[in-house]
């Protein structure tokens, strides 16, 4: 059964889980990747991995994530204030990028040629 597993920390485990989202409690990048590899044999979904632990995972776990089809790995992004919105936008258009395998745009939106 495919779902939505997220990975984050204890403090925003439970906003997660009011939205319905199943959560895995981690304190640390070392935690979350430890946690992420016994996750990847049983989950068929989608895991989303609080952005701070996902960019600290040791690159041959990251070289793993991105040759599987599934599950699905992705950051989450850590939704702090001081991120300008381009930089937000840009990396949730590269998420769907990532995930659907080509770039899309909505609205009047024009790609640069």
């Amino acid at each position: 059964m495919s779902r939505l597993l997220v990975l984050t920390t204890p403090d925003l485990a439970v906003g997660y889980r009011l939205g319905g989202a199943s959560t895995v409690e981690v304190e640390s990048a070392e935690q979350a990747a430890a946690a992420l590899e016994e996750l990847l044999a049983d989950e068929d979904g989608v895991i989303a991995v609080h952005a701070p632990y996902f960019e600290a995972l040791p690159r041959p776990l990251r070289r793993r994530l991105d040759s599987l089809r599934v599950p699905l790995v992705v950051p989450l992004p850590a939704g702090t204030a001081t991120e300008p919105a381009g930089d937000r936008r840009q990396r949730l258009l590269e998420l769907l990028r990532q995930a659907i395998g080509y770039e899309i745009t909505f609205g009047d939106e024009r790609t640069a040629r």
